[in-house]
């Protein structure tokens, strides 16, 4: 049996709608109150969230996408919303830089959301509570869409731990720029055990 060091513990649904900026008003490039989404390369779209009428507003992002094994950048484009939350195509774990090409039409926040994207790593174990309605956690590898874990959680309030085979299930089945995004549905929380 081999001995794996370096566990860490990302829990899923996290979002902040403020944590890149809050109250952003003019146009250009936006000042980053934080840089780092995740740690150990995990990850969340980047969102926008408008009070008005952002339809036509973009806002471009830079950064560094979960699974990007060199660290290199890339960089996006995504359309703000009307009174509504948005998000970018790409999972950053972090990010550089984001602006915009033009005023916002009111009040906008600048942030991160969605679901939950992890690096190539090993799921050791995954604990949940689940809501009293049946659900999954669902693990999938964005390289071959294939799902690589799924587990369905009881119809009851409860909490669980599910443990996987003594050196983990691996989240991406390609090693160059691949990841795995985590769903899921029925739950209240879910921490997932990783190294």
């Amino acid at each position: 049996m081999s001995m794996q060091y370096n566990v860490w513990a990302v829990n899923t649904g996290q979002s902040n709608a403020t944590f890149f900026s809050s109250n952003v008003t003019a146009s250009g490039t936006v000042s980053l109150a934080a840089n780092q989404i995740g740690n150990n390369g995990t990850g969340y779209k980047v969102s926008a969230t408008s009070v008005a009428d952002d339809d036509s507003l973009t806002i471009t992002v830079t950064g560094i996408p979960v699974g990007r094994l060199d660290g290199g950048t890339v960089t996006e484009s995504f359309f703000g919303g009307s009174a509504a939350v948005t998000y970018s195509t790409n999972y950053y774990t972090t990010v550089s830089a984001i602006s915009l090409d033009k005023v916002p039409a009111g009040s906008l926040s600048i942030g991160f959301g969605g679901n939950l994207a992890l690096p190539r790593a090993r799921v050791k174990s995954v604990y949940f509570v689940s809501s009293g309605a049946s659900g999954n956690i669902t693990f999938t590898s964005q390289g071959s869409s294939s799902v690589i874990l799924s587990l369905t959680t009881p119809s009851a309030t409860l909490s669980g731990l599910a443990f996987v085979p003594p050196d983990g299930i691996l989240t991406t089945k390609n090693t160059v720029n691949d990841f795995c995004v985590v769903t899921t549905s029925g739950v209240t929380g879910v921490t997932i055990f990783c190294g």
